[in-house]
């Protein structure tokens, strides 16, 4: 069953639709938290103040550690040579000159980080160029606590 649940929490400001985990079978299996040996150090790169606010919160709750939240690819750059994170959580339209896919490139080739990106535009010559970062996956704009949880789980923390 999905409900749709307003929380007036500043990190979480917009509509957002839960799954209901009561008798549902598909999703009985499912942890509300990473144990220890789950837990993913994970950089966010969004620069919509709101939104990364809600995708950290979201990590947490989750069970996993939002290191940080970076609003540009150069930022993006910086923060995970210092952080060294498991994984970012990469927006791919930013302010600034670079793109998410720069920022997740050159992530990927300095410091073997994977990215998932996180867009509301998946045009076919935008995806094409995300591709060949190889990036552990796509997720699709508004981020839902399901998608998250089902990508996270398939990585390992190193």
């Amino acid at each position: 069953m999905i409900q749709s649940q307003i929380s007036l929490n500043p990190t979480k400001l917009w509509l957002a639709a839960i799954a209901s985990h009561g008798d549902d079978p598909e999703h009985q299996d499912q942890v509300s938290e990473a144990t220890d040996a789950q837990r993913l150090r994970v950089l966010v790169v969004e620069d919509e103040f709101f939104i990364s606010l809600d995708t950290k919160s979201l990590l947490e709750d989750l069970g996993h550690i939002g290191v940080a939240i970076a609003v540009s690819a150069n930022e993006a750059v910086r923060v995970a040579e210092a952080e060294r994170p498991d994984v970012v959580l990469m927006d791919i339209r930013l302010i600034g000159a670079r793109d998410g896919i720069d920022a997740a490139a050159e992530i990927r080739r300095r410091f073997d980080i994977p990215s998932i990106f996180l867009t509301a535009n998946s045009d076919p010559g935008t995806r094409g160029r995300a591709q060949a970062v190889q990036p552990i996956a796509f997720l699709e704009k508004p981020l839902t606590e399901t998608r998250l949880r089902a990508v996270l789980r398939a990585i390992e923390p190193k």
